[in-house]
């Protein structure tokens, strides 16, 4: 006998005036998340520290010395952002008239925004790769009910995928919500 476990994404949506969809992402292990915050931290302060210990011996700083130490801040940069997105990550989705907004949400900072302006919105979500249209009900609604899928926005033409997966039965709620205020 097979069994299928179905993960619940976490998120949060608000049918309001606009439409507004938080994907959270699958939280990372503690232990995984230490390892990467203790990189980005340690590729951080050891050039500092080796640059303080130049300075006072009086010897000069090296070119190669510089040029390690811009690619180790942007290489701990990068590792920071990643322990961020891992730890607080969230996909944030804001339909308001004929305007979409889509931003990564990493707590201390947003990244991707986009304001995409529309005449014309559809509702998709992705099923094995191919886009189905969510206004068309499922064949099989209690099967499909807790299947996660990514939800896609057809903007005049130009697509617009989220990365987070949201229950089918969420999907359909939106299409319906935007299809009675559009």
């Amino acid at each position: 006998m097979e069994t299928k476990k179905l993960l619940t994404p976490i998120y949060e949506l608000e049918l309001s005036n606009d439409v507004s969809l938080k994907i959270h992402v699958k939280k990372a292990k503690t232990g995984i998340l230490s390892i990467i915050l203790f990189f980005a931290l340690s590729i951080f302060f050891i050039p500092i520290i080796f640059f303080i210990y130049l300075a006072t011996i009086g010897e000069g700083i090296p070119l190669g010395f510089i040029i390690t130490c811009i690619v180790g801040f942007l290489s701990s940069g990068y590792l920071l952002k990643l322990y961020l997105w891992n730890k607080y990550g969230t996909e944030v989705i804001i339909i308001q008239k004929k305007c979409l907004i889509l931003y990564y949400d990493y707590k201390l900072f947003r990244d991707n925004y986009q304001k995409i302006h529309f005449e014309s919105i559809q509702v998709y979500f992705e099923d094995n790769g191919i886009l189905m249209n969510a206004s068309q009900r499922v064949s099989d609604p209690k099967e499909n009910a807790n299947i996660n899928n990514v939800i896609c926005f057809n903007l005049d033409g130009k697509d617009v995928k989220s990365e987070g997966e949201i229950p089918l039965e969420e999907i359909i709620k939106i299409s319906n919500y935007l299809r009675q205020t559009n």
